[in-house]
């Protein structure tokens, strides 16, 4: 990964955690899942707690995903990408993983429909 690309991850790192120590004191792992094809870009995020997983949901959290979806576009261009899926995973000790998949766009969905958990699928 670039300098810039790595100045844009610890940017979406401390932009998320800041949101989640702000709405939950008590979260124990945040998830930030972005999506970018063809113009179009998109996000979700979870986190836990102690007892459950919460949705983040878009309407509350606007000024988070605007920031977010922001820098996310702007780190699969550092990387030289238009297409692509990231999940960032944060905890509360300020450790992080990022992953990208250039080719399934699908991956690590994170829903709580059909079943599902709100945590990133096969994460």
């Amino acid at each position: 990964m670039n300098d810039a690309a790595s100045a844009l991850v610890i940017d979406l790192v401390q932009e998320f955690i800041t949101f989640l120590n702000s709405r939950s004191p008590g979260w124990i792992k945040g998830y930030y899942r972005f999506r970018a094809e063809e113009a179009r870009h998109g996000a979700n995020a979870s986190y836990t707690t102690a007892s459950d997983v919460q949705l983040i949901g878009a309407v509350k959290a606007s000024p988070l995903y605007a920031a977010m979806n922001e820098t996310g576009s702007a780190l699969l261009r550092a990387l030289g990408k238009e297409t692509g899926v990231f999940l960032l995973t944060v905890d509360t000790g300020a450790q992080y993983d990022i992953r990208f998949d250039w080719d399934d766009l699908d991956r690590w969905r994170i829903t709580k429909l059909d079943g599902g958990t709100g945590l990133p699928a096969g994460a």
